[in-house]
């Protein structure tokens, strides 16, 4: 006789919960991930120029739990994860910069912040990806899922991992669960980030890696060309204020607006003929999050679904690893 068939599992969103819980489950299950987007690692995101290339997500993470450090070790072996060591000054109201001391470790993924989404699946050819495959529907019943994605229809599914927002969550979820009320309940805030690309002749002269602003709109700063395996020509990354953002989600010209903040806090003109784009992202930090740190998922076991992402409990990269990661072992055992 064969061996047994492994129960299958779809997961929708190849961000870091995404990829943590799949790792997880890979030797038990055959797993299915979905993506919308045409790449993998969802805000863990690099956008590239011809001489830039900019990490328009999040831009440095933390490990400082033994589980997510024990998960990194091959990955850092290998050249994917890398320590950033930047300057960090805090920009005041009226434009004076003092510096701001960090203990904490800072690491990358190289040559950018999606890079580890490629690291990830290249040793995992089992897996069945369906990128720029964004999910339209859940039908079916406990046990017996089916996803409908870009006129084809996916299944059956023993289980399905939501690791998406909350918003995206609720428009899927077929039914009522166990963890509709935490799913209700929990809020997010946009971020929007420009990224501008210069010329040698036209870089401003910065003596800082990353800057903290005390803004009203802008939040943030980074040399994303001072982080390891990055292109040589300046290329810097600014990112807003949160409640800035959720203000002004619908705006479409925020780019003039944050760029006038910056020279008047800096003095440095921005002129960048390289690139100059911004993104907005709609769902970027947990204002209210849905679970806890002793249980960073949401599980409906009865039904076979569940959801994860770093909104169970923070925005970090590492909680959503956690999040992940601990729903995959509650899911094994």
């Amino acid at each position: 006789m064969g061996a047994q068939a492994k129960p299958a599992i779809a997961i929708i969103g190849t961000g870091m919960s995404g990829l943590a819980c799949a790792d997880g489950l890979a030797q038990d299950f055959e797993l299915s991930l979905f993506d919308k987007s045409r790449g993998l690692s969802g805000r863990l995101s690099t956008r590239r120029a011809p001489a830039h290339a900019f990490d328009h997500g999040a831009q440095y993470f933390r490990a400082q739990s033994a589980l997510f450090q024990q998960w990194l070790q091959p990955f850092e072996a290998a050249g994917h994860v890398q320590r950033w060591t930047p300057r960090h000054v805090t920009i005041a109201a009226d434009g004076s910069q003092s510096p701001r001391e960090d203990a904490h470790p800072k690491w990358v993924f190289t040559p950018g912040m999606s890079a580890i989404g490629r690291a990830l699946v290249v040793g995992r050819p089992r897996w069945k990806l369906y990128l720029d495959c964004g999910v339209e529907g859940v039908e079916g019943q406990a046990g017996d899922w089916f996803l409908r994605a870009g006129g084809s229809r996916f299944g059956p599914f023993a289980h399905i991992v939501f690791a998406m927002p909350p918003a995206q969550i609720k428009a899927l979820l077929p039914v009522d669960t166990s963890f509709s009320a935490a799913l209700a309940k929990t809020q997010m805030r946009g971020c929007h980030t420009l990224m501008l690309g210069f010329a040698p002749s036209e870089a401003p002269q910065l003596d800082w890696q990353c800057a903290h602003f005390d803004d009203d709109v802008l939040g943030f700063a980074a040399v994303n060309s001072s982080k390891p395996k990055r292109s040589d020509d300046l290329a810097l990354v600014l990112q807003t204020q949160h409640d800035w953002s959720q203000a002004h989600i619908e705006d479409d010209a925020v780019d003039a607006t944050m760029k006038a903040r910056f020279e008047a806090l800096t003095g440095s003109q921005i002129s960048a003929s390289g690139y100059d784009r911004v993104h907005r992202w709609r769902y970027a930090s947990t204002q209210t999050p849905a679970a806890s740190p002793d249980q960073p998922y949401l599980l409906d076991h009865a039904q076979g679904l569940s959801a994860i992402g770093d909104w169970c409990y923070g925005s970090k990269v590492e909680q959503a690893f956690l999040s992940g990661a601990t729903l995959a072992t509650r899911l094994r055992a």
